[in-house]
């Protein structure tokens, strides 16, 4: 068959599945769902996995290289991951330490005083609209009432304390078996990595493995750089807050700004979460206190979103501050708190890829798709007379030293940023 319709058959084809995927769309989400269910564990492992990668190699290279012992070295690789790993449950003992003692304190404090913040809000209410006197007169409201009716419900859901009970061990059971996997990946990174790459050379064809290797590449180093950008800016975020109730004199300086911190790793509405926290501990102390405290964290973070955030966060990624901002909106409208923390590094990997793209004046996006599915449908062990230079051109100029190489191109999970980075 010739080439013209060859080329009709495949795009019948890829019409066909497409129409096949559109209306089954429903059942397929289902089955997606149940199949990411199934896999979160796996899939919270390699995100651990990443994270405490970044930890590990600056301790493994910077560190532990310097200490010129045979045994040491040996046992480095080891020796950098409990290291990591002490350094993380430090961290989250130290913020744990801050903030229990005092939400208990406060909770009690609350409670105690919750006549009277009642008294104090009724009557503020009374002085702004008269009128609501007598509707709240009315009500006969009985504080002890409400607990007594309170105390009741919560008897009536007694039920479910069991299901809620296994539900927190089975997420503290996926949590444990992430984290196990995510040690073993880490300790043998450099033996996953040759594993992958020969799969991938024995089933893939050449000229698809050296852009999906840039694609891992790009991917890597954009990652890295949103996981250490977001924990900088969470830091500063933090700081601010702490600094910035201590000069208002507001109580619990230290542990709302460690609170407001630690939510900050979530981009953008983190600080919002930390906002409600810090209201609902200085509430007991002093409403009017707990009123400047929400007035000073929303100019702090609008402060945060509009300067902090898109120079700290959008500059590490490569990704300008209005696509930080859209990424954020978009990633969660579609998926919720999942989609707002990994939205900016999915956009950064595309931003930084299309703009490749535009820059080396590569051949229109239908070509690269048709060839793509040409490529995909080959017989992975017949080269043909196809120069894998033409696509890696295509996706970038200075790819095409790769294909001066004799030597396959060869991937290491451990990538700085490449050259091909340098011009963002």
């Amino acid at each position: 068959m010739d080439k013209n319709r060859i080329s009709t058959i495949k795009t019948i084809f890829l019409i066909a599945f497409l129409a096949l995927v559109i209306l089954n769309f429903t059942n397929i989400l289902n089955n997606l769902g149940i199949l990411l269910e199934v896999l979160s564990p796996i899939m919270m492992g390699c995100v651990i996995a990443f994270v405490l990668n970044t930890i590990v190699t600056p301790i493994e290279d910077k560190l532990l290289s310097r200490i010129d012992n045979k045994f040491i070295n040996k046992i480095k690789r080891m020796v950098s991951i409990v290291l990591a790993l002490l350094i993380s449950f430090s961290l989250v003992f130290l913020i744990m330490k801050l903030i229990v003692p005092e939400v208990k304190n406060s909770l009690a404090t609350f409670v105690v005083q919750l006549p009277d913040i009642y008294e104090i809000v009724k009557k503020e209410i009374i002085k702004i609209i008269p009128s609501a006197q007598e509707n709240l007169s009315s009500t006969n409201l009985n504080v002890q009432e409400i607990a007594n009716k309170g105390f009741e419900t919560v008897s009536a859901w007694a039920g479910g304390i069991f299901s809620l009970v296994n539900s927190v061990f089975g997420v503290l059971a996926s949590v444990v078996m992430a984290s196990i996997l995510a040690i073993y990946i880490v300790s043998s990174k450099e033996t996953l990595t040759r594993q992958f790459d020969k799969l991938f050379k024995k089933f893939i064809p050449e000229r698809i493995i050296k852009p999906m290797y840039y694609f891992f590449d790009v991917s890597n180093s954009t990652f890295k750089a949103f996981f250490t950008g977001q924990f900088i800016e969470a830091i500063i975020l933090g700081v601010l807050c702490t600094l910035g109730m201590a000069a208002l004199r507001l109580p619990y300086a230290s542990m709302v700004g460690s609170f407001v911190g630690l939510t900050a790793l979530v981009p953008m509405v983190g600080a919002y979460l930390g906002c409600i926290f810090g209201f609902l501990m200085l509430l007991p102390v002093s409403p009017f206190k707990a009123m400047v405290f929400i007035i000073f964290l929303l100019v702090l973070q609008q402060i945060e979103g509009n300067v902090i955030y898109p120079r700290v966060v959008g500059s590490s990624v490569g990704l300008p501050g209005m696509w930080v901002l859209v990424s954020v909106i978009v990633g969660g409208g579609l998926f919720n708190m999942v989609g707002i923390f990994f939205g900016v590094p999915v956009t950064a990997v595309i931003y930084k890829i299309l703009k490749d793209q535009v820059n080396s004046g590569s051949t229109k996006i239908a070509d690269r798709v048709e060839n793509f599915i040409e490529d995909m449908t080959k017989d992975p062990n017949d080269d043909g007379d196809c120069d894998c230079s033409t696509i890696c051109q295509n996706l970038d100029p200075k790819l095409e030293v790769l294909t001066n190489q004799e030597n396959k191109y060869d991937v290491n999970i451990e990538i700085e940023n490449p050259s091909i980075n340098k011009d963002q």
